[in-house]
């Protein structure tokens, strides 16, 4: 009995002091959500810089690719074209020639470069070469001065201009397919290609400050016809599109992108520049169909009161992009994909459109 009442107290005590054992209490750890890690925006590489040498350097030609320079230096007895790239500080040689260099032109399909040489005052030897110097033609031309009208599409043919002392002038069309030079009657010393056998020129009947009539001349056939577009001082063709600079006032330049009839497809208006006696049309670059680039002046007025009174702007389907400001009226050249352009009449500055900001790339060691 007492064996039994034992067991009974025992039982009881076990199940009480469970009965007041607390369950351990439940953990949860502030765990912090990990953090999205937000990069800054990585800052535009600041272009390499080109230490040239004054004694040497001859001149800065064109864009190689997008971040290759092309210029042409004298050494050693022989004229050379090297390239500098602004991204890596690279440098090489492209192509030699015992000849005098006077230009250096690189075809939009960057496969061919086109070297203008000269070796007597009244004779230009030309030649289109591979990128591996292999010389694809050549051809010589009498002039005293040579203008040059590289078609787009076909690098096989080459519109050239030969001016002569008495600056009279013959145009003539090759074709590099049988290698043949033909004289081309049309009084425009500086057509373009809109095609591969039709060219356009201006046709001025008056003084050239009231501009020109654009005309088109199918080379085969010989036949001239006329656009309609009239009141024309500068124009530019890319692929089958066509921009006109025309002035109807003298404080304005109105510019308009048409197809090769004439279409109106955009335009707008920026202030006109003049010399004096003729009209001075700042650099236009088309990046492609709906793109170009487009120096224009921060106010109308005289070419050599402008100082550094230009803009550069980026017009997409007509709309405007202000890039930069404070340019001279000098040349622009841009790369292919539009990323850099050179600017100046000597091609010293760089401007990186992305950036918006300008560099000298090249230095002459003293």
């Amino acid at each position: 009995m007492k064996r039994i009442l034992y067991l009974l107290v025992m039982i009881i005590f076990i199940l009480s002091g469970c009965s007041q054992q607390k369950e351990p209490p439940s953990v949860h750890p502030d765990i912090e959500e990990p953090l999205e890690l937000v990069e800054p925006p990585a800052e535009p590489p600041t272009p390499q810089v080109f230490q040239a040498d004054p004694s040497n350097f001859h001149f800065i030609a064109d864009w190689l690719n997008d971040s290759r320079i092309l210029y042409v230096e004298k050494n050693e007895g022989l004229y050379k074209v090297k390239y500098f790239d602004i991204e890596t500080g690279e440098y090489g040689v492209v192509y030699e020639d015992e000849s005098f260099i006077i230009d250096v032109l690189v075809h939009p399909s960057r496969d061919y470069l086109l070297i203008h040489t000269s070796e007597q005052a009244n004779s230009a030897v030309v030649k289109v070469i591979k990128m591996d110097g292999t010389v694809q033609h050549q051809v010589e031309i009498d002039s005293t001065e040579l203008a040059i009208e590289w078609n787009r599409v076909d690098p096989d043919k080459v519109l050239f201009t030969a001016f002569h002392e008495d600056w009279s002038f013959d145009l003539f069309a090759f074709d590099g397919l049988d290698d043949s030079l033909s004289i081309v009657n049309l009084d425009e010393p500086f057509p373009k290609w809109a095609g591969n056998d039709k060219i356009l020129g201006m046709l001025v009947d008056g003084h050239p400050l009231d501009g020109g009539e654009i005309q088109s001349f199918q080379l085969e056939a010989g036949e001239t016809g006329t656009t309609g577009i009239e009141n024309v001082i500068y124009f530019d063709v890319f692929e089958d599109l066509l921009v006109a600079v025309q002035t109807k006032n003298l404080d304005d330049f109105t510019y308009t992108v048409r197809n090769l009839e004439g279409t109106v497809i955009s335009s707008w208006t920026l202030p006109a520049v003049s010399n004096y006696s003729e009209w001075v049309v700042p650099t236009i670059e088309w990046l492609n169909k709906n793109q170009l680039i487009v120096k224009g002046a921060e106010k109308s007025g005289q070419l050599d009161e402008m100082g550094e009174g230009v803009n550069l702007y980026l017009f997409e389907n007509g709309d405007p992009e202000l890039l930069i400001k404070g340019l001279d009226a000098g040349p622009l050249k841009c790369s292919p994909s539009g990323r850099y352009c050179l600017s100046g009449y000597t091609f010293d500055e760089l401007i990186d459109i992305e950036a918006k900001e300008k560099y000298k790339w090249i230095e002459f060691d003293t």
